[in-house]
């Protein structure tokens, strides 16, 4: 619910006279814009056009409300399962009222109060350019991506009051560069097309179920619920669980595709659709088959995440975050924090969702990065999965660093945030291999979680190579953390079957089989898994096929480097992919360790 800040003020009082906002001091600064953006010479950025900044002000208790989300998501903890609510997530991490005061007391000394709204614990300032450039005493200027061609509007450093820098995380968009792209992958046609050497199964061998010479060719519903063993497995359409899937940079999901894809490769969901919620301007347009909206991404993830958590009611959330279409260059890509926001002010969320989406960790604020990370733990606490695929660079194609001169591998966001459960990729069916493309590595910005240690520890003493440390944290947060089929999968797109690639494929695949397993656990009485790792480190694990052979991609500029699949976890397949079967005996065998 929005309120207007003279609303949100009426009635408070101020017990002491504010103090002065004092002098303007640096807040956020980049020397350089982070590779491949550079300034745009020739560029002139509008400052008349319409232009939302967001000012989050600093949550309260971070540490102890981590903490409390691993209470209630980890096996044995007395308040396992028991999810936190809005007004509980709120009351615990709500922002200083003196931050609320101050930032009013800032907006009202540039006559822009009346453009702000409060939004939970952000203020947001709806007007131009040329607005945020007075409020925050700079200069916008254009950059362009060498390797894309984009071109956004961005400034490399801004300044608030100094009285202000206790009070306020982030203010955006400003010195983030990136936009999440979709990890889809159009590479493999480079790759083994399924060498039958790795496999020592018959051409003509049938698995349960699993039609091995059809399923290494090419993957459909059928191929990921035999190989994953919930071919037989039904959910409730009615027991409140649900499953979401969030689009961005404007995918829009076709509902006639949809139509198509379920009567050609899933007939037990025919007739079954999903429904769409719209945020922060984002639309979901039906296109012809000759239409030239974007539709691969949102179709893949869609036509995947609905026919594999069938019958589970299925949401599709399209996030805005582009420029009105008479401007030339981007001005707001800042969809996680609409995205996010917009689910934390729900009542209720759905217990699963799949986002198929990220950035290199490089181009992200280190600021902005924990602000949205904080975001995924509040969605986290609220009883909610989420799954991120892992990039489709292996440990990034180009070995980067904010620092100038260093070589270092490159890590994806958000997989890189701890609260989140990231997905790799896998193909091959007997036996699976990881497949090159497969993201993973190791979090500049975020440190080890806890729950990692073990696998973590064991990985780096047995099997990583000591040729590479040097190029990656081995003391950061470690991702992926487990993996499914990502190469040629079947999709309608357009009214055309084609093929689509990618961890993108991935994690929508992953997400249903835990909306599955939610299923079955909600109609036994217990609760949804809410944040998974936790669970998965210390139990989760055991339901899973280990994955051993292949190799992540590596950088360019480093010989050899990438990583290899190998026993136990590592950093390119996580624990390996899921065997449904084993994962429900462990979920809702013994209810006893998970009341």
């Amino acid at each position: 619910m929005k309120l207007t800040l003279a609303a949100f003020f009426i009635g408070t009082a101020v017990a002491d006279q504010l103090a002065s906002l004092g002098k303007y001091q640096v807040f956020e600064k980049l020397a350089v814009a982070p590779a491949p953006w550079i300034a745009k010479k020739d560029g002139h950025v509008d400052t008349d056009l319409s232009f939302k900044l967001r000012i989050h002000l600093k949550n309260q208790n971070i540490a102890a409300f981590h903490q409390k989300v691993f209470d209630v998501s980890t096996p044995n903890h007395v308040l396992y399962g028991r999810h936190l609510s809005r007004s509980e997530v709120n009351k615990i991490l709500a922002p200083s009222p003196k931050g609320f005061v101050l930032v009013q007391e800032w907006l009202e000394s540039h006559n822009l109060a009346q453009k702000s709204s409060v939004q939970n614990d952000w203020i947001v300032l709806e007007g131009t350019i040329g607005d945020a450039e007075k409020l925050l005493q700079t200069q916008y200027e254009l950059f362009e991506n060498t390797e894309t061609g984009k071109v956004t509007a961005r400034t490399l450093a801004y300044n608030i009051p100094a009285s202000l820098h206790d009070y306020i995380d982030i203010i955006a968009p400003t010195t983030k560069f990136s936009t999440p792209s979709p990890h889809m992958s159009t590479i493999v046609k480079d790759y083994p097309a399924f060498d039958t050497k790795i496999s020592a199964s018959s051409p003509s061998d049938i698995h349960d179920g699993l039609d091995v010479v059809a399923c290494n060719t090419t993957i459909t519903p059928n191929c990921i619920k035999a190989l994953y063993k919930f071919k037989h497995f039904r959910g409730s359409r009615r027991n409140g669980n649900e499953i979401a899937l969030a689009g961005f940079l404007e995918e829009y999901a076709q509902h006639d595709d949809l139509a198509t894809f379920l009567a050609t490769y899933a007939p037990e969901a025919n007739g079954s659709d999903f429904k769409t919620e719209l945020i922060n301007g984002g639309k979901n347009l039906q296109v012809s088959v000759n239409g030239t909206q974007n539709t691969g991404e949102a179709n893949l993830d869609i036509q995947y995440g609905l026919a594999l958590a069938y019958p589970t009611p299925t949401t599709y959330y399209s996030t805005g975050g582009r420029p009105p279409e008479n401007t030339p260059y981007e001005v707001d890509n800042e969809p996680y924090l609409e995205f996010l926001t917009y689910l934390l002010a729900l009542d209720k969320i759905p217990q699963v969702i799949s986002i198929s989406y990220g950035d290199t960790e490089w181009t992200v604020p280190e600021k902005y990065a924990h602000t949205v990370c904080n975001l995924f733990a509040q969605v986290a606490a609220r009883g909610v999965s989420v799954f991120i695929s892992s990039g489709d660079s292996g440990s990034g194609s180009n070995c980067s660093s904010i620092d100038p001169g260093k070589l270092q591998y490159t890590p994806d966001f958000p997989s890189t945030c701890p609260f989140v459960t990231s997905v790799g990729a896998t193909f091959h069916v007997v036996p699976e291999v990881a497949v090159p493309f497969s993201g993973g590595g190791f979090s500049n910005y975020f440190p080890r979680p806890e729950y990692q240690d073990g696998v973590v520890d064991e990985y780096l003493s047995e099997h990583a190579d000591p040729a590479f440390t040097k190029y990656y944290n081995t003391t950061g947060r470690a991702y992926p953390d487990i993996s499914a089929q990502g190469v040629r999968f079947h999709l309608i797109v357009t009214g055309q079957d084609g093929q689509e690639s990618g961890t993108s494929a991935s994690a929508p695949t992953y997400a249903a089989v835990v909306a599955l397993l939610n299923s079955d656990r909600i109609s036994n009485g217990l609760p949804p898994f809410g944040f998974l790792n936790p669970w998965l480190y210390s139990r989760g694990a055991d339901g899973h096929t280990d994955i051993v052979g292949g190799k992540g991609s590596g950088c360019r500029q480093v010989n050899g480097s990438g990583f290899a699949a190998v026993s136990g976890w590592d950093p390119v397949t996580g624990f390996g992919t899921p065997n449904f079967k084993e994962l429900q005996d462990i979920s809702t065998g013994d209810d006893s360790d998970e009341s």
